[in-house]
């Protein structure tokens, strides 16, 4: 369900993105509310994933990478903060395939608050359990803490790549097709996490998969082209959407 009207955590205005003369994303305009699940939809090569790592501004590392238009988080320009590591702190990214560190599994969680600062071991102890219980897993890596991850299922990797980005307090949690390479049941775990974290958190979920955006979110928006085709309510967008490319496109007869 929507929530009222509020201050948007996240504007953008007229983005436009190339890497070097290949225009990937053309006139992108949209709000982001708070506490909600915002999605985008759309086939592969659509420019989700771009979009996406712009908001966190892993775009800064890609060779001839160029932008133009404004990204506003809490209302100041993205590009304008000096420490792209201190903003990706507040604006966290769970990717596609796990990726986790050569170290224990209390260490790939504590890692992020550590390099904030927090050294005691009582602290650490609470901010690890506290996010594997938000994740679901806990129970399951409780007696293993001081184990590699490797041991654990993809799915179980994913939920402990989430309990990492989640234990530096991020405002907004984004998701690159996190459920890429997990089965049925792993992604069920995700889906049902991803609806449960709106209570703290700001959500952006990217995924080609119509059904999950339709499950997951609140809000989509359907890029096409590198164009933002149709942006609104999630209901809206697959029950009654007002651009044709729309319609075909959650239907399964386009992309």
């Amino acid at each position: 369900m929507l929530t009222e009207e509020k201050q948007p955590i996240l504007s953008i205005r007229d983005l436009n993105i190339w890497y070097g003369d290949k225009q990937i994303l053309r006139d992108l305009s949209f709000e982001v509310q708070q506490r909600q699940v915002t999605a985008f939809i759309g086939p592969t090569n659509c420019g989700k994933s771009t979009l996406v790592r712009c908001i966190n501004r892993l775009n800064d590392f890609t060779p001839n990478f160029r932008s133009i238009g404004e990204i506003l988080f809490k209302g100041s320009h993205l590009h304008e903060a000096s420490d792209a590591t201190a903003l990706r702190k507040q604006i966290g990214m769970v990717f596609r395939k796990p990726t986790l560190f050569r170290c224990s599994i209390y260490e790939n969680v504590a890692y992020g608050a550590q390099i904030a600062g927090v050294n005691q071991s009582e602290h650490l102890d609470i901010i690890v359990e506290k996010n594997l219980q938000k994740t679901g897993l806990w129970d399951e890596v409780e007696d293993i803490l001081d184990e590699t991850p490797e041991q654990l299922s993809t799915g179980q990797q994913q939920l402990l790549c989430i309990a990492r980005a989640l234990a530096v307090d991020p405002e907004v949690l984004i998701f690159d097709e996190p459920c890429g390479e997990l089965d049925p049941i792993e992604t069920v775990k995700i889906e049902t996490l991803v609806r449960d974290l709106t209570n703290e958190y700001t959500l952006i979920f990217a995924t080609n998969k119509r059904r999950q955006a339709a499950r997951v979110s609140d809000v989509a928006g359907f890029l096409y082209g590198g164009e933002l085709i149709e942006f609104g309510a999630t209901e809206k967008i697959f029950t009654n959407p007002q651009d044709n490319r729309t319609e075909q496109y959650v239907t399964g007869r386009l992309g």
